[in-house]
């Protein structure tokens, strides 16, 4: 079995964020979210990660912390929206240029996957897999790819439906078996952007899906909402302090609060926030707030907001 991550998207529902940053490389709790996919993978599987030729070198910078996996990088020639090669487009792809004949394993590379990969692997039977989420809400079903199942088989697929059948999604989590990858190459000729319509193909094939069902946390990173909730969920009421924090003068830390290498913070109020490294921050009131990296901030209040990287904001 090999494993496809895709992280060619450039996510501009999430500027400033994603504006120099692609957003599996988003910091989550205490470290990027394709971190937390990958140390959740054997260590024996190989990992292709396909992104675009805007982020190809920041991949290659952060897969230097996993000297000991197989990870390679592939990037598209795409360098914006309009050149993307589409999901299904960018794993057919893959497959021709690899020449994959095997199993293939198939990640959303900005979802967070609370259960166990592992598990999920295991669960494999050799027809086509697909892990999946009781969202509990039919209006937020229509957001997503929507499984008809019956004890752990599909029998109908919608993707975003505007009259969803279910509140069970699908979860960007995939296993297809070597049989089907001529049918994704096919029908990604067609379809190239229609991730979910390969398993409607595949049912009127009469192929069997089988569905894994979860109930542990699960996140998909589309919005800054999404992102603040799974940032704040997952933080809980921990305060996180990597290397080199400085705090001086008197500063409340509220709830869940990541602070990243070599930030300084003086006399601030922070609540339920992420600050990434290398920031200062001086009389500074800031709840449910992002701050990317080298920010410096003086004298303000926010509530809700993502700061861009490198910004000076003063009052």
């Amino acid at each position: 079995m090999k494993c496809i991550i895709l992280a060619g998207g450039f996510a501009t529902r999430l500027w400033p964020l994603t504006e120099n940053k692609a957003k599996p490389l988003l910091h989550l709790k205490d470290r990027p979210i394709i971190s937390h996919i990958v140390d959740g993978l054997p260590t024996e599987l190989e990992i292709i990660i396909v992104t675009n030729a805007v982020f190809e070198a920041d991949f290659k910078v952060w897969s230097k912390r996993y000297p000991d996996r197989n990870i390679r990088i592939l990037a598209e020639d795409s360098t914006g929206n309009a050149e993307k090669k589409g999901a299904l487009g960018a794993t057919a792809i893959v497959i021709q240029s690899e020449k994959i004949d095997e199993d293939l394993m198939l990640l959303a590379g900005d979802n967070y996957f609370g259960f166990r990969l592992t598990d999920f692997i295991a669960a494999y039977q050799g027809h086509p897999l697909l892990a999946t989420y009781d969202i509990r809400d039919l209006n937020l079903a229509k957001k997503f790819g929507v499984v008809v199942a019956e004890k752990g088989i599909v029998r109908e697929f919608q993707e975003k439906p505007q009259e969803p059948k279910s509140t069970l999604v699908s979860t960007g989590c995939y296993i297809f078996p070597r049989s089907a990858l001529a049918d994704i190459v096919e029908y990604a000729a067609r379809k190239k952007d229609d991730l979910g319509g390969i398993f409607e193909h595949l049912l009127r094939k009469g192929e069997v899906i089988q569905t894994f069902s979860f109930q542990e946390p699960w996140y998909d990173i589309g919005s800054f909402e999404g992102y603040l909730k799974a940032t704040r969920e997952l933080l809980g009421d921990n305060v996180i302090e990597k290397e080199g924090v400085r705090k001086l003068g008197q500063n409340q830390l509220i709830g869940g609060v990541y602070l990243g290498e070599k930030t300084t913070i003086e006399d601030c109020v922070i609540e339920h926030s992420v600050i990434l490294g290398n920031c200062v921050l001086k009389n500074c009131v800031l709840r449910n707030c992002i701050v990317d990296e080298r920010c410096i901030l003086s004298g303000i209040d926010l509530s809700r907001q993502m700061i861009r990287q490198g910004s000076v904001i003063r009052k």
